[in-house]
């Protein structure tokens, strides 16, 4: 089988940048990480690492896993609920994510990042450092928004942003945003099942905005219209990004191996998803 655009970005990637989402990470029912279904990922990341690529992880997912400390409201959580969710949650995402590498014998290092840790150059570089040593010394590196300080003033509002400006920051060659769906559709898919998958985006055109949707997932503060605007800020940077089905086991293999996905390639980047670099 010839090789996917994706599977080719993804493969041929020195330093990847791997966002999960809140619905991928917590079942919708029970509130809980879905253990099963992170082993198999944290195995794709490790089998990344052996053959010498750098990866770090964008996650989801604090809020989403304290959020049961406020079940008994019956209401949408205020801005301070949610910050005090995170601080429970983030808790339980991060033993997570170490119990599982720790298995493959990675250690863990978490940042928690706020827009103005981007912004700021001194803060920026810092952060850039931090990923570098991390990466040195054979730890992964896990980021999350900072949930328990940010506001709606400085948040960045949702991990696909996040993600882009992290990859921007540390020049990754690919962006991975795991998605509860295939990618970008024509149409919103849960609306009109006769819409087709846009396999390859060159230019982020206004008829390509006009097909994003948002969210349909209840823990995810995401949709496609965020992947659009991650999209273009990993474009600018010279940084390819794919959204992709992530809630099946192993989903980083699953692009390796030409499961459905969107690909958007920055200008100048044509050759090398070609194979011709």
């Amino acid at each position: 089988m010839a090789a996917t655009t994706a599977s080719v970005q993804l493969l041929s990637a020195h330093r990847v940048v791997v966002k999960i989402g809140s619905a991928l990470l917590v079942d919708e029912e029970s509130g809980e990480i879905r253990s099963a279904w992170l082993e198999t990922l944290m195995a794709d990341i490790v089998r990344l690492f052996a053959r010498g690529q750098q990866v770090i992880i964008v996650t989801s997912g604090a809020v989403a896993l304290g959020s049961g400390q406020f079940d008994r409201l019956g209401r949408p959580l205020r801005i301070e609920e949610k910050q005090t969710a995170a601080a429970i949650g983030q808790v339980r995402l991060m033993l997570a994510y170490e119990q599982s590498l720790k298995r493959h014998g990675f250690a863990v290092g978490q940042m928690l990042l706020t827009s103005e840790d981007i912004k700021n150059q001194d803060r920026r570089l810092n952060a850039w450092s931090t990923l570098q040593q991390l990466h040195k010394i054979g730890a992964v590196p896990i980021i999350n928004e900072n949930d328990t300080t940010a506001t709606t003033e400085i948040c960045f509002g949702d991990n696909d942003r996040l993600a882009a400006q992290v990859a921007q920051m540390v020049n990754a060659d690919i962006l991975v945003l795991l998605s509860n769906v295939d990618g970008l559709f024509t149409e919103d898919p849960h609306i009109n099942p006769l819409a087709h998958l846009v396999t390859e985006v060159r230019c982020i055109t206004p008829e390509i905005e006009a097909m994003a949707g948002h969210s349909h997932a209840r823990l995810s503060s995401g949709g496609m219209v965020t992947k659009l605007m991650a999209a273009r800020i990993a474009m600018d940077a010279g940084c390819g990004m794919l959204i992709a089905r992530g809630n099946e086991d192993y989903p980083l293999a699953a692009i390796e191996n030409g499961a459905p996905s969107t690909s958007f390639v920055p200008p100048g980047k044509d050759r090398a998803t070609r194979g011709e670099h």
